[in-house]
């Protein structure tokens, strides 16, 4: 790959090299970013500003669901505001259990890897190393990279990692015991592109595409004069429900709930993917004309919740 020209924008991804956000990132930017490793999910968010405008984050895997620390990070202030969704990629994911050179099958005693690639690897896990304890690290090549510094000479107990195959060649002394230790072959992630505009051209784009999908976050308004203001869990839920079709218009594609950031037990905020699926038409004129329709169905039924009791915000249009 060819170093990116230094006034190339920045892309924020979770680190190291190697990863499976890096391998996803670097298959769609090429060499039109520079890119910017960071150790967690929530640093990736984070770093989208003016200096660092881009990043890929994963959104969730066909095995394990989703990434909690994505939708964690969606909760934010900043989301809708000064960081937004502006499209979406898909990694078909293998997974192989690389150790340190020399070291067997039978001499490992801990396992680390990301939260989601050792519950994608549960089954092998269970089956090949059973008893054997797992260790949550903040990426694959994180994991990877920790296996060299230890077992012997360390005071760390021999471990292997879950990681790519690409990311095993990466790193210098380390072999592969196993290949496809997935628990299903057709396993895959989807990773949401982050923007630090609604508007800004993604780099290595050809041409504006047809946005056919929006993210829109729907909880509790913050500002009430009395507790007794406070919609109930059981209303927002109803006023989710009852107006996805009514109000946006379009099919609902997914819906996502966490714990709101509120002090309020059970007050969740729900992230509800909307899509268009009308085709793109021969004329761009009459394509973009459906387009505009489609997002103003959107953005009157983000305000009809608001009008409503409770509070939804567009974290991103593609």
């Amino acid at each position: 790959m060819a170093e990116p020209m230094d006034e190339s924008p920045k892309l924020a991804f979770l680190g190291p090299p190697g990863s499976f956000s890096h391998q996803c990132a670097s298959a769609r930017f090429n060499d039109t970013v520079v890119y910017a490793e960071q150790p967690t999910i929530t640093d990736v968010y984070r770093a989208v500003s003016s200096d660092v405008p881009f990043a890929v984050i994963p959104q969730e895997n066909s095995v394990y669901g989703t990434v909690i620390d994505t939708y964690d990070a969606l909760r934010s202030p900043e989301a809708g505001k000064s960081v937004f969704v502006r499209g979406e990629l898909s990694l078909a994911v293998k997974h192989c259990l690389a150790v340190r050179q020399g070291v067997k099958l039978e001499d490992v005693q801990r396992v680390m890897s990301h939260e989601q690639a050792l519950g994608q690897c549960s089954r092998f896990l269970s089956e090949q190393l059973p008893g054997v304890p797992l260790m949550k690290v903040p990426s694959t090549s994180a994991a990877a990279s920790a296996v060299l510094c230890c077992g012997e000479g360390t005071d760390e107990p021999e471990s292997a990692a879950i990681c790519s195959v690409h990311c095993a060649d990466l790193f210098e002394g380390l072999d592969i015991l196993f290949h496809d230790m997935q628990n299903e072959a057709s396993n895959s992630t989807r990773f949401y592109i982050l923007a630090n505009s609604q508007d800004v051209p993604l780099p290595g784009s050809l041409r504006e595409p047809h946005r056919q999908r929006a993210l829109i976050r729907i909880g509790n308004q913050l500002q009430h004069e009395t507790e007794e203001d406070l919609p109930s869990p059981s209303r927002l839920s109803r006023t989710v429900m009852s107006t996805l079709l009514t109000t946006f218009g379009c099919l609902a594609l997914r819906i996502d709930r966490r714990p709101s950031l509120t002090d309020t037990p059970f007050d969740d905020v729900y992230f509800v993917e909307v899509g268009d699926h009308t085709l793109p038409l021969a004329s761009s004129l009459a394509s973009r004309s459906c387009e505009e329709e489609w997002l103003q169905r959107v953005k009157d039924g983000v305000e009809k919740i608001n009008t409503s009791g409770g509070e939804a915000i567009i974290l991103g249009i593609w």
